[in-house]
């Protein structure tokens, strides 16, 4: 059954998958528990209000904000145009990263991953280095 079931997973659900060490799911209600957690959507209504205020939490890769961000607006029910999302999201990015970001115009999530991957990169270069000894 379990074969069977990985059999479905695409994209980000077969990542998440792939991401478990070998033989670390060792049953079927291991699998199911794990993918409950990670995917299940609970019945919390996701308002634009809820949607609006989600900011990338520091610490947080822009890949894995703007995923939680698109699931957000994906089941939100007021919805939101395409060009309005990204632009919701790209505004909640951590300042640095929306800082390098610019004046860059995208028109898709995989556009806005890409350029984002960019700008939080540039973004890390140009961290001050922390004290390395006891003395700050």
């Amino acid at each position: 059954m379990a074969r069977l079931f990985i059999s479905t997973l695409k994209r980000v659900s077969f990542d998440w998958f792939r991401s478990f060490p070998l033989g670390s799911i060792n049953s079927w209600i291991n699998l199911e528990t794990w993918f409950l957690s990670r995917f299940y959507e609970d019945d919390t209504e996701v308002t634009m209000d809820k949607l609006l205020s989600t900011v990338q939490k520091k610490g947080e890769s822009v890949c894995d904000y703007i995923e939680r961000f698109r699931n957000l607006s994906l089941i939100c029910p007021a919805g939101m145009p395409l060009p309005m999302s990204l632009q919701t999201c790209r505004h909640d990015f951590l300042n640095q990263v929306e800082i390098r970001m610019g004046a860059v115009k995208v028109h898709t999530w995989k556009k806005l991953v890409e350029q984002a991957k960019i700008a939080e990169k540039s973004a890390k270069m140009f961290e001050p280095s922390k004290p390395k000894g006891k003395w700050v």
